[in-house]
């Protein structure tokens, strides 16, 4: 199920190197990749939700739970985020020169 696959990307295996090699990796990628996932955890959400409604035998109302509560966390972390942003931006252009 892509729920456990994502968590498991998530968790480094015991074997395997906690730090890794840091990457050049700018602050414009972060944000767009953390959208991503939230998008992506919003349409999985969905889509669990629908194949429950059709009556798949493979989903059960606490996979619908599961998806849609990472999917309103994942949203609340990205509203959070943007409320700092907004924030910093107002602190610097308060800011004299």
């Amino acid at each position: 199920m892509k729920i456990t696959n994502s968590i498991n990307q998530l968790t480094p295996s015991p074997g395997s190197n906690v730090r890794r090699q840091e990457q050049n990796v700018g602050f414009a990628e972060v944000l767009r990749g953390m959208l991503d996932s939230a998008n992506d955890l919003q349409k999985h959400s969905d889509e669990v939700a629908e194949a429950f409604v059709i009556g798949r035998d493979s989903v059960e109302i606490h996979d619908v739970v599961l998806a849609a509560e990472k999917a309103r966390l994942a949203l609340d972390l990205t509203v959070a985020v943007r409320n700092k942003l907004v924030e910093a931006y107002q602190e610097i252009m308060r800011m004299q020169i």
